[in-house]
């Protein structure tokens, strides 16, 4: 009979520890979501700061590119890339 007794205490803290457990990950989910949301919102903001840059490029006369250090082609060429290939730096 004490095993019997000493089994059903263990399971109650076992279940006593699952339910605090579960009121702490809360926290720690919302915390996620949030860095997530970050994570996105950074991402959206450099695929709009490049688009930006692949039209400055493309707008710019063959004297202003000159003056950055671009040929025309180049400018071409750098407006051209596929964003998601990650060859920006």
């Amino acid at each position: 009979m004490h095993h019997a007794r000493v089994a059903q205490i263990e399971d109650l803290s076992v279940r006593r520890a699952g339910s605090r457990g579960k009121a702490e990950a809360l926290p720690a989910l919302s915390e996620a979501i949030v860095a997530l949301g970050s994570a996105l919102a950074f991402a959206f903001r450099a695929v709009g700061r490049r688009r930006q840059m692949r039209q400055d490029l493309l707008s710019m006369s063959d004297d202003q590119l000159r003056d950055v250090g671009m040929s025309r082609d180049e400018a071409l060429r750098a407006a051209e890339r596929i964003e998601w290939r990650g060859d920006w730096k």
